[in-house]
């Protein structure tokens, strides 16, 4: 357990590092810090996007951020895409240990209100195993967990400028 501990320290330590690093100093498109522990890896683009990978012993992750500017899909995500839904995030995580399984996060956006959302994620998953939809207007939340090889939540909540967004997190085996 103390091991685990340090390994999460470095890696924040790294992450801070990188962080830091992309607001000091001359411009770089990427730079990496490696430790004994692992590697960070962070590349930056002039839109405003910019990528993470962190790597360890334990497994790899990949987080990027920013606008995407390419479409998902449902094939991607395993569930409908909202009409007009822009990609905000990613993150692509590789479990630890033997490495098969992998966790993919993409967080959208859309200025739909969320009964708007929330009513096209009802009408339009299937094999959905659990749901709640609970408040309000700008303060309502919903999730969805949907069946089947992958387990894939659909998260909903406040977003932007009173619109609406959606997080999909698909695990896979």
């Amino acid at each position: 357990m103390k091991k685990n501990g340090m390994v999460l320290a470095a890696i924040s330590l790294m992450v801070i590092i990188g962080l830091v690093m992309t607001g000091c100093g001359k411009k770089k498109d990427a730079f990496s810090v490696s430790t004994p522990d692992g590697k960070v890896t962070v590349k930056t683009g002039g839109t405003g996007q910019g990528a993470m990978q962190i790597e360890t012993k334990d497994g790899k992750a990949v987080i990027v951020t920013g606008q995407q500017g390419g479409a998902v899909t449902e094939a991607q995500l395993g569930v409908p895409v909202y009409p007009g839904a822009k990609v905000k995030a990613t993150v692509s995580m590789q479990d630890a240990g033997d490495g098969k399984g992998r966790t993919d996060v993409c967080t959208l956006m859309t200025p739909d209100n969320f009964e708007k959302v929330a009513a096209f994620y009802k009408s339009n998953l299937k094999n959905v195993k659990n749901s709640f939809v609970q408040g309000s207007g700008d303060q309502a939340i919903a999730m969805f967990t949907v069946g089947g090889d992958d387990a894939i939540t659909v998260n909903l909540g406040p977003g932007e400028n009173k619109g609406t967004a959606i997080q999909v997190a698909k695990k896979t085996k």
